[in-house]
């Protein structure tokens, strides 16, 4: 008795492989061209500041403080700078991280930034209030 060869009727591996490659090609570009993926972001590495008072003018940095805990930004310490004769509002970094003191800087509209590294600082960045502080951007 002759056998019969069996006839393959479903698609072969390698054609199935081929049409979930070009459906997985095909969803991302339709992601990217629509722009669904712009605003999801990478989570932020946390960080803390402190604020400090450089005018002199009672609950000035209690009142930053509370803004910038509002926008989310995790404010450890605040107090009172040495002096109370800034002039203008100046962003402290501690830790010698550039990058989060340009995004700082931007996000809060400080215009002055100075690196003053410490060996073993709590914080990341200082932020002394100046008599400028009107011009800052937080949240009221």
């Amino acid at each position: 008795m002759a056998r019969k060869k069996k006839k393959n009727r479903g698609f072969p591996a390698a054609a199935v492989f081929m049409t979930m490659v070009l459906v997985l090609m095909g969803l991302s570009l339709a992601v990217r061209w629509s722009g669904i993926g712009r605003n999801l972001s990478i989570p932020e590495v946390p960080f803390q500041i402190e604020v400090l008072n450089g005018t002199g003018e009672q609950g000035v940095a209690r009142d930053v403080t509370m803004r910038l805990r509002k926008m989310g930004i995790d404010v450890l310490i605040e107090g009172n700078a040495e002096r109370f004769d800034y002039r203008e509002t100046v962003l402290v970094d501690r830790k010698g991280n550039p990058a989060l003191m340009r995004k700082l800087s931007r996000r809060l509209g400080v215009g002055r930034v100075v690196t003053q590294i410490q060996e073993r600082p709590r914080i990341d960045a200082t932020l002394v209030v100046g008599w400028d502080r009107e011009r800052l951007r937080l949240q009221r």
